[in-house]
């Protein structure tokens, strides 16, 4: 019986063991799955900011265009003139 009992015992323990060996194994799959994302994230906000730094002189495209516009403009209103005052001189 004092066998039987203490052989109940020593299984209950190898289950206990084996049960918290593989919640360890677990967690040091999560932990590591954790620092990779974190590793892989860090390399995609460095490269969200270099594409920042190569865009920057985008935003100003607007401006440009503005600029563009107007200095057409006032050419051809130059060229406008200069022809009509060349045909009344």
């Amino acid at each position: 019986m004092v066998i039987a009992v203490s052989a109940g015992w020593i299984v209950g323990w190898v289950i206990f063991l084996v049960v918290v060996l593989l919640v360890v194994a677990l967690l040091l799959l999560m932990i590591k799955g954790a620092r990779d994302a974190a590793i892989k994230t860090e390399s995609i906000v460095a490269a969200f900011n270099e594409a920042e730094t190569n865009t920057d002189g985008l935003w100003n495209v607007d401006t440009v265009n503005r600029h563009i516009v107007d200095i057409t403009s006032s050419a051809r209103d130059a060229r406008e003139y200069l022809e009509s005052a060349g045909g009344e001189a």
